[in-house]
Order: C-alpha cells, then sequence, then structure tokens
C-alpha cells in the first residue's frame, strides 16, 4: 500500500454530497445492480458513517452503523447495525478498518452502558463474516460448536423479521431480497470460491446464494469477555480512554 489509511466516524447528517458520491463509486467497484437513489435512501436510514481516508484526504472505504433500526427497542439490550462495508482492492489487508470498528463500539458502549450491545451482521460476502472468527469467542452461526452461541438464533430471527418482513428465511438464516440491489461482482465471487479457508468454506454452505445477492445474517455479543486478544487490547484502550469520537471532531 502507498499509503496510509485513517479512519474517521462521522454522523450521518454531517457527511458531504461528495463523500456519498465517493462512497458511490466504492460501491459499483465492487457490486453490480448499485443504484445511487436506494444507496442514497440507505445511508440515510443510517446513523453513522464510519470512514477509510489516505493521505490525499480521498475515501478509500466505509462502513455504515445503526443503532436500534427501525425504532428496534428491547429491554434487555441494543442492536448494533452494521450496513454497507466496502473497502477499495488497493488497500484490501489495511487493518485501520478493524482498529476503527473497535474504536466505534466503545464509544457506542459509553453512550448505552446500561444494555447489552449485541452486533447484528449481514455478510453478503465473506471478509465480512470473517471479523466473527477472528474477533469473538462466541457467534452465531459458527463453524465450531464450542464458538456457536445458539441463544442469538431467536434473537436473530425477531431482528429480522421486525427489519426484513418477508425478505427473511427463518430456516435458512438469510435475508433475500425479491430485486437485485447489490451483488459481488464476477472478480470477488472468484475470490470466495477459489480461498482456502474454513471459515470462507462454512461461510459458502451456509449462504450459497452470496453470488446473488443473498446476506447472512449473524450475530454476537460485542464486551470484552467475548473478544479475542488484540481486538480486546484495542477496546480495553479506548473504553479507557472515554473519549475518542466524542472529543475527536479532527
Amino acid at each position: 500500500m502507498e499509503r496510509d489509511l485513517k479512519y474517521k466516524l462521522k454522523p450521518v447528517n454531517e457527511i458531504k454530497e461528495n463523500e456519498i458520491l465517493r462512497m458511490f463509486i466504492l460501491m459499483e467497484e465492487n457490486y453490480d445492480f448499485i443504484d445511487y437513489k436506494n444507496f442514497n435512501t440507505d445511508l440515510y436510514n443510517k446513523d453513522y458513517i464510519g470512514l477509510l481516508i489516505d493521505n490525499k484526504d480521498i475515501i478509500q472505504g466505509f462502513t455504515t452503523y445503526s443503532i436500534n433500526p427501525k425504532k428496534y427497542l428491547h429491554p434487555e439490550y441494543n442492536i448494533l447495525f452494521s450496513g454497507d462495508t466496502v473497502i477499495s482492492e488497493h488497500f484490501v489487508g489495511s487493518q485501520e478498518l478493524g482498529r476503527g470498528w473497535a474504536k466505534t463500539v466503545a464509544f457506542f458502549m459509553h453512550r448505552y452502558p446500561k444494555k447489552k450491545l449485541l452486533w447484528y451482521l449481514m455478510s453478503k460476502g465473506h471478509r465480512t463474516y470473517l471479523y466473527l472468527p477472528y474477533f469473538f469467542k462466541k457467534y452465531y452461526p459458527a463453524l465450531e460448536e464450542n464458538n456457536n452461541d445458539a441463544s442469538l438464533k431467536k434473537i436473530i430471527d425477531e431482528c429480522s423479521i421486525y427489519l426484513f418482513s418477508n425478505h427473511w428465511d427463518t430456516k435458512k438464516g438469510i435475508v433475500k431480497f425479491k430485486n437485485k440491489v447489490g451483488q459481488l461482482k464476477q472478480k470477488h465471487i472468484k475470490k470466495s470460491l477459489h480461498k482456502n479457508n474454513k471459515y470462507v468454506d462454512f461461510f459458502l454452505r451456509k449462504n450459497p446464494g452470496f453470488s446473488n445477492g443473498d446476506e447472512l445474517v449473524c450475530m454476537t455479543e460485542i464486551s470484552l469477555d467475548n473478544l479475542m486478544r488484540l481486538p480486546k487490547l484495542i477496546l480495553e484502550r479506548s473504553l479507557k480512554a472515554q473519549k475518542y469520537l466524542d472529543d475527536d471532531k479532527n
């Protein structure tokens, strides 16, 4: 990589038009059947955007977040919903998105300290799914039984019915849209099919229609006890700082 990346979290109402256009370009580079109007509408249904910016101030990746989307509320937990996540192919392999995600999670944990924080993750491709086995001890669905938190299956079902109604397949754990609203380009599909990785193989078995835009819904509890060593250290550091995003406006 010729240029380093810096992660920056912005409330969606502070996103500028030129930033939206750049994000849309990144989407078009990675997905087919992307519509700007739909992309823009979906973006403004989120609460925050995590941007990956290079040292020339060019956006090279992004991810979106929503807390309790569509006003989904539960007395015991909050839902952190992750939407589109894209990174320029020139920066694939950068760890900055993972570090930024951990700092963002610390921000939400500070803001909502009285409830559990559950991560609702839609995986259209294997890269997104890999955050679970590489970051967490327990999640659903998992390859290894000792990593499988089956208690989350019911919560996934309840949330998915609420958020996606007729698009949700309870038995398969898949969101399948009737119309094409974005699917991986062939070059990314081929990479997934030729990966020599047991977790990628598991993802492909759970979501055989990923090439058509089907999304595997996954969930995990975000807590220090449930995180692997490195993301736990990053989250601990961010929690102790008790500021990162509230104070960092740069």
